[in-house]
């Protein structure tokens, strides 16, 4: 029964912690512009969760370490539910700014704590309770930018953040009165030593963290610039080209479901390592497919199928090699690894569209294959030491 329950509370956890984001990121620029915002206005409002998100991410996990996981993860999710009333009532710009960067500092609390209570509570089934966790966050970003236009369309921009509130605010409850996670509500022990601190596991740290950037870096190419490039190279339509970029991020975030639980068996019977290198081999595959794809669809539909594969895999072997580190440093590498995230996302765009316009050989996401290469070495090499031995102090 308290098994059900924990899982039931990791499921809860993991939908809530993408759906704000996956739900309100597709309209949050229309809705600034409907309050009277300029263009360049409402994408720095667009922009602003991200650039807050991507430091207070690592200071979330600082404090998650300090004084435990459960305040954290309550506060954030609390924060977030009140957050949306902020989005509802801004009548100006001005406020909507405001609600966008308190929400990205509610936001940067949750994974964190979510993934550093997993990895105290669930060690001995790690890989199969991440997978868990993940699958719920990848419905969440389906069934969220899935829906998000059609609750505009429906009800308003006021129906989103609504439905957003309801829903973080019953997991917020929920979490907080039937405690589904052994949520350690007091300090975490620093203990001694170098070895407790991310520092002391820089290279184990580093792999998961650029394995999670280039991941995220194809994300952000995928969404910001690759619409441009169908429509300059291929002749689309924008509105088409729009449909593909939405048909490729869901078939491939909804397909990548099985993989976590692939991810699980090979990251408990070899390594998270193992994982990582599967997930990052097919980043490199899919980016290659997609810059020779950009005239065919097949190719296309292909280069998602595969990316699917990165997805599950880079997610969940990236956050169980972070999650075997001792628990006096969990939140801090869960927090890192948020922020190389979001920071792939923040970087992805720009970079593909900077590459694009100068005409470079290999193209925007040929460059991006090649970019997880040196990454590949990296975990390969982080794989190859901790076969050998546990990281010993002052790695």
């Amino acid at each position: 029964m308290a098994s059900a329950r924990a899982y039931a509370g990791i499921g809860a956890i993991g939908f809530v912690a993408l759906i704000d984001t996956s739900m309100i990121s597709p309209v949050i620029a229309s809705y600034a512009l409907s309050l009277g915002a300029d263009e360049l206005t409402a994408s720095v409002i667009a922009a602003l969760y991200s650039m807050i998100a991507i430091p207070m991410s690592a200071v979330a996990g600082l404090v998650v370490d300090k004084i435990g996981r459960r305040s954290p993860l309550i506060a954030g999710l609390v924060a977030d539910a009140v957050v949306m009333i902020g989005y509802l009532s801004s009548s100006s710009p001005f406020q909507l700014l405001l609600s966008r960067a308190a929400h990205a500092v509610a936001d940067s609390f949750v994974v964190p704590s979510a993934l550093a209570a997993i990895g105290d509570t669930f060690q001995q089934a790690l890989g199969k309770t991440l997978a868990f966790f993940w699958t719920f966050v990848a419905l969440a970003i389906v069934i969220g930018s899935g829906s998000a236009t059609a609750i505009v369309s429906r009800f308003g921009f006021s129906g989103v953040f609504a439905t957003v509130a309801v829903l973080i605010g019953v997991v917020a409850v929920y979490s907080l009165i039937a405690k589904p996670l052994t949520l350690q509500g007091g300090v975490v022990s620093e203990g001694s030593g170098k070895s407790n601190t991310v520092f002391g596991f820089a290279v184990t740290v580093a792999a998961a963290s650029l394995s999670m950037m280039a991941l995220y870096l194809v994300i952000g190419g995928v969404v910001g610039t690759l619409p441009s490039i169908l429509v300059r190279v291929a002749g689309m339509e924008e509105r088409f080209a729009a449909a593909q970029i939405g048909i490729f991020m869901a078939l491939s975030t909804g397909l990548s479901i099985p993989s976590f639980f692939a991810s699980a068996r090979i990251a408990d019977r070899y390594s998270p390592f193992s994982s990582l290198l599967i997930g990052l081999i097919a980043v490199s595959i899919s980016s290659a497919l997609l810059q020779l794809g950009v005239e065919t669809s097949v190719l296309r539909l292909v280069a998602a199928l595969v990316f699917s594969v990165a997805l599950g895999f880079v997610f969940h072997g990236s956050s169980h090699a972070v999650l075997q580190l001792p628990k006096e440093v969990r939140g801090k590498a869960s927090g890192i690894l948020n922020a190389f995230g979001l920071l792939g996302v923040a970087v992805g765009a720009p970079l593909t569209a900077i590459v694009a316009a100068s005409g470079i050989l290999t193209g925007p996401f040929g460059t991006l294959a090649l970019v997880a290469l040196p990454v590949i070495a990296l975990v390969a090499y982080a794989g190859g030491r901790t076969r050998v031995s546990a990281p010993p102090v002052g790695l």
